[in-house]
């Protein structure tokens, strides 16, 4: 297997950090290929040493996924738990591991999987000498009051989300935020997260779950749709709403017990709506999710992120993909494709309490900026304090981009004016975005834009801006505007 540049830089400055320091965090964003690189590791490390490997994972499909890739790129057996046979690299359960600790006696690097989960402490403890890597996307702990720090020296940051999406590795992202939805002040603390029983009794008001329903029908209407609820019973009642509001969904959770079903159902099926509780999070790969729904509230920076980035991966269907916040977590820990400090955030972990608001809402356009920006683009100063709308079903475009070439390359497997359609609905969604009822003179705007992206288009596949293409471009922001503003309008022709 051929490692991408920056995956070759990360490993090399792993080797560099190991050469001082026997215990280092990995951080690599989701989408940067963590199970390859660690897999390369094992690979070199095994060539150049006598000695074995064993890899701790928290979760069945993670354990299989990191076998696979392994064995793809190493060729060396890989033994399960059930027995330990002799082998260069193991694959363990943490729990698995930590009962077997006696029966392993050449192990000379051990990594951990999702380390900011934090249960690997009592496996490492037991060994002394050897190199420890834990990987992770987002090196916080899941206890704030023990910090990786505490078990790791060094931390050595790889690729970051915005790099990967300037790549093309990684979906960019429109997110849109309810204000107020929750508040989340009021919200119980239990192991280090808000408390699931108290924050699910609240989302399931029916007012709530109607919003739930209108931000698919105002954001994802037809497209594939993960939504992670708060609880079991939550998450029920999500999917009863949308099964009788007439919508393709289905529910799973830790004890479904057609899972595997569930799940190929959701592959194979376009316009699939997937109510999850704690299964999607890590180790879940489906490239074509459009839009992900963040039905709850979390404390978790980490949890924030691996839920958004389930649908970060690029598939040919999407040109973006879209992020629903119905808890208030992008006011609380930044948006999805924010550029973080991996590593000022590993050597000085905030306290609990002490975070703020790493983004705030323009009143004016509501874009979301970094807290310390006063100025908007827009033009607004900001006082000393702002207010946030607070209507529940008040939703705000975060982010935008559009890449034509980027779109057409995506799609070069496909009908030949499925990328020209995808841009004329990024132009309506652009709209929707600054624009909450049109009329004749803000059309003509939004129509002038379309045809601006149709020519780049045009441009790119060698044809001339004609008659047909305008009319075709035309209807279909037509029909993607009358959609979007529910159908009361019915656009005049121009």
């Amino acid at each position: 297997m051929t490692l991408r540049p920056y995956q070759e830089r990360f490993i090399s400055n792993i080797s560099d950090k190991l050469r001082t320091h026997r215990k280092v965090v990995a951080q690599l964003a989701t989408g940067g290929g963590k199970t390859v690189c660690f897999s390369a590791i094992c690979d070199r490390f095994c060539a150049k040493s006598s000695q074995d490997i064993l890899i701790l994972v928290h979760r069945e499909e993670l354990l299989i996924q990191a076998s696979k890739a392994i064995k793809l790129q190493t060729q060396q057996v890989v033994a399960g738990m059930r027995s330990i046979p002799p082998a260069r690299v193991y694959v363990a359960m943490v729990e698995s591991a930590y009962k077997r600790l006696h029966l392993f006696q050449n192990i000379g690097m051990v990594i951990v999987d999702e380390c900011h989960l934090g249960n690997f402490t009592k496996v490492i403890d037991h060994f002394k000498e050897q190199y420890i890597i834990g990987f992770t996307a987002t090196p916080l702990a899941a206890k704030k009051t023990n910090p990786l720090r505490n078990y790791f020296s060094e931390i050595v940051c790889g690729i970051d989300i915005p790099e990967l999406i300037d790549a093309g590795f990684l979906c960019p992202e429109q997110t849109y935020s309810a204000a107020k939805i929750v508040e989340r002040a009021k919200l119980k603390m239990k192991a280090g997260d808000f408390d699931q029983a108290q924050m699910g009794a609240m989302f399931k008001d029916p007012k709530y779950i109607d919003s739930t329903i209108n931000a698919y029908k105002q954001h994802s209407l037809g497209r594939k749709t993960i939504i992670f609820n708060c609880n079991v019973e939550h998450s029920q009642a999500v999917n009863a709403a949308f099964i009788a509001a007439g919508f393709n969904s289905r529910h799973l959770d830790a004890t479904s017990a057609d899972r595997e079903e569930i799940l190929q159902w959701f592959s194979n099926t376009p316009d699939a709506i997937l109510n999850n509780i704690g299964i999607a999070t890590t180790g879940f790969d489906q490239p074509d999710i459009e839009t992900v729904i963040v039905n709850k509230a979390t404390a978790s920076m980490p949890l924030w992120l691996q839920m958004c980035g389930r649908g970060a991966r690029p598939h040919p269907v999407k040109l973006t993909f879209t992020i629903i916040d119905l808890g208030g977590n992008c006011l609380t820990h930044g948006s999805w494709a924010s550029p973080r400090n991996w590593s000022d955030i590993f050597h000085n972990p905030k306290k609990p309490g002490n975070g703020v608001a790493p983004v705030k809402e323009c009143p004016e356009c509501q874009a979301l900026l970094h807290t310390s920006k006063m100025l908007c683009s827009c033009g607004y100063q900001f006082p000393k304090k702002i207010a946030l709308d607070e209507g529940i079903d008040n939703f705000v475009l975060m982010t935008e981009s559009v890449d034509i070439k980027k779109l057409i390359a995506m799609n070069s497997n496909h009908k030949e004016y499925r990328s020209l359609f995808l841009s004329v609905e990024h132009v309506a969604y652009m709209a929707k975005k600054n624009i909450k009822k049109i009329n004749s003179d803000n059309y003509l705007h939004i129509e002038k834009k379309n045809h601006e992206i149709a020519r780049l288009w045009c441009k790119e596949k060698n044809k001339n801006f004609n008659r047909f293409h305008r009319e075709l471009v035309d209807n279909k922001l037509k029909t993607t505007l009358k959609q979007l503003y529910n159908a009361d309008f019915l656009l005049q022709e121009h």
